[in-house]
């Protein structure tokens, strides 16, 4: 199986998109000022296009490994005999400590970088990402943080499937 992956922090912040109103009057979104953030990690399987993600607090070289264990567990549990990630070459990629995990995964896992500033070749930027900015977050606030999760990920359950029913909450 081949999966494109992509990381997209999603802030609590609300942020103004095209909207309608009258002329010379702004939309306002009343909110509490909190700027509560989460990382999702999402995998797009190729070509029939279901997600598999997970949340985490942040981006970094321990919750990628901790996503890479979690897609581990689901791969094993379909007796798949090998998963291709196609990702980009962000910092916590690259690092060390993930490589090092990588390269001990080999049975199961084969990694492909994508050439560095070429997002427009990883399919979840467009596709998944910026949709998940402008419908689910664009022009609204969700008092909690759990809430906007939840929001989240009804939307990429409903819009694309998933490769799994399991809890994705890991924050």
């Amino acid at each position: 199986m081949i999966a494109f992956e992509d990381e997209t922090t999603i802030t609590q912040k609300p942020c103004i998109r095209k909207s309608m109103g009258l002329e010379g009057e702004q939309h306002k979104i009343e909110h509490n000022g909190s700027r509560k953030k989460f990382s999702a990690y999402i995998s797009m399987s190729w070509p029939d296009k279901k997600l598999l993600y997970y949340f985490y607090d942040r981006m970094n070289s321990t919750n990628t490994i901790s996503y890479l264990e979690n897609i581990k567990t689901y791969v094993m549990k379909n007796c798949w005999k090998r998963l291709i990630i196609i990702w980009d070459n962000a910092s916590f990629h690259a690092s060390k400590m993930v490589q090092d995990h990588v390269n001990n995964q080999t049975d199961w896992l084969t990694i492909i970088h994508l050439p560095t500033k070429a997002p427009y070749l990883n399919p979840n930027e467009r596709k998944v990402n910026q949709q998940i900015k402008l419908d689910v977050c664009a022009n609204r606030f969700y008092t909690h943080i759990e809430e906007q999760k939840a929001a989240v990920s009804s939307y990429l359950d409903n819009r694309f499937g998933t490769w799994n029913d399991d809890i994705r909450y890991d924050t």
